[in-house]
């Protein structure tokens, strides 16, 4: 065999030069490849964005179905209608012209007045005749931009008429508006709807509370005026047992009731007597909701069986429904003695929120289990809204 032949200078100079001789032609045909596809998919962007434009600028024309013309074309169809926004009255041309020409060309013209649409609400806190004037307007403080606004209620304009009506409304819903009517002195049906009783037991408590502050404060002038003898009457006849059912029974009582508080109603509207829209008797009735409220918070939060538990919470929601409705038309009536007592009407609506809160409270089964059980306790989910209605009514009381 013979010996290999040594590499020579030659040699080694074209081994090295080869392999850079093909990368430097790998680097060209990339750099061909990826430019150009690169440039070809700038290009079709921007063709593709140039035809986007184009089409939004240009209406769409149907393609046809074969590359026959047409017979004939009516020349109302050959000539598409103008955009509706491209459009406008030579009038609004012509008062546009004269605005750029009375305000000269380097002012900008006034923006055109904008009739509003008839539906429209007038603006809150507004004069005028609309619902506003007349009573009727929405609560502020939470309901405002929390979706808790509520409608408060029209007022009537003689005084009381509408808190005397109210009040004469909510007793003669459960005497003759609810099914079977008055249950606590029921001998048969009464003993299974003790939901029902109690919530009636606390309609009525407050009803009585609202009635004697209606005798003492809101329609005498000061200590030395008299009763009157329509609410005397109504205000005895509450005071009845509502368990007794016969000789006599508790709706022909509170049917009497009602009777003597109509007969004070219309005295009121021929201005026989009078309701005091002061602030003192606010205070009055503020303080004795306040007193009647504590002992509904006792009740909700004192350690009860399980068979006891719903009585509780429903007596508490009927006296919650009472104060609900009548604050709210105290909110209207007493607008003037709130507004002029700092933060007075805020927290009034604070109150009206919480209420209409405990009012939603409505579960099938009223559980009764621990704070930090498994199980709900509705009393102590009904008791957190109503302690916040007894705080801010004492404050309210002191303002």
């Amino acid at each position: 065999m013979g010996r290999p032949r040594k590499p020579t200078g030659s040699d080694c100079g074209k081994l090295l030069k080869r392999p850079s001789m093909y990368l430097l032609l790998l680097v060209a045909v990339s750099y061909l490849v990826f430019g150009v596809a690169n440039l070809t998919v700038a290009v079709q962007r921007h063709s593709l964005e140039e035809g986007v434009a184009d089409q939004s600028k240009t209406p769409q024309i149907p393609a046809a179905q074969d590359h026959e013309q047409p017979a004939f074309t009516p020349p109302a169809q050959e000539q598409a209608a103008p955009p509706p926004a491209q459009t406008q009255p030579k009038a609004s041309t012509e008062a546009r012209s004269d605005q750029q020409a009375a305000h000269g060309p380097g002012q900008a013209a006034p923006a055109p007045h904008v009739e509003p649409p008839a539906h429209a609400a007038p603006p809150a806190g507004g004069h005028g005749d609309g619902p506003a004037a007349h009573g009727e307007e929405q609560a502020g403080g939470h309901g405002e931009g929390q979706g808790h606004a509520m409608k408060l209620p029209e007022i009537s304009p003689i005084p009381g008429v509408t808190f005397v009506d109210t009040l004469i409304a909510l007793l003669d819903h459960e005497l003759h508006g609810r099914t079977l009517g008055w249950r606590p002195n029921d001998i048969l049906i009464g003993r299974f709807t003790d939901d029902i009783n109690n919530y009636q037991l606390g309609v009525l408590e407050a009803v009585r509370f609202t009635a004697l502050r209606l005798k003492d404060s809101l329609t005498r002038l000061g200590d030395a005026d008299t009763y009157d003898p329509d609410l005397e009457q109504a205000v005895n006849l509450l005071m009845n047992s509502a368990y007794s059912w016969w000789f006599p029974s508790a709706e022909d009582q509170y049917n009497e009731a009602l009777d003597h508080l109509r007969a004070f109603k219309t005295k009121l509207e021929t201005g026989k007597r009078s309701f005091y829209y002061r602030r003192d008797n606010l205070v009055a009735l503020l303080s004795a909701y306040k007193d009647l409220l504590g002992n509904v918070n006792r009740s909700l939060v004192m350690p009860v069986g399980w068979l006891q538990s719903d009585d509780h919470f429903y007596y508490a929601k009927g006296v919650a429904h009472v104060y609900f409705e009548m604050l709210k038309v105290v909110r209207v009536a007493f607008k003037s003695q709130l507004t002029s007592t700092m933060n007075a009407q805020d927290i009034l609506d604070t109150v009206l929120h919480e209420l209409s809160v405990a009012d939603q409270v409505d579960p099938w089964i009223v559980l009764n289990s621990d704070l930090d059980g498994f199980f709900a306790n509705h009393r102590a989910n009904l008791n957190a809204p109503l302690s916040e209605v007894a705080h801010m009514l004492t404050v309210l009381s002191q303002l």
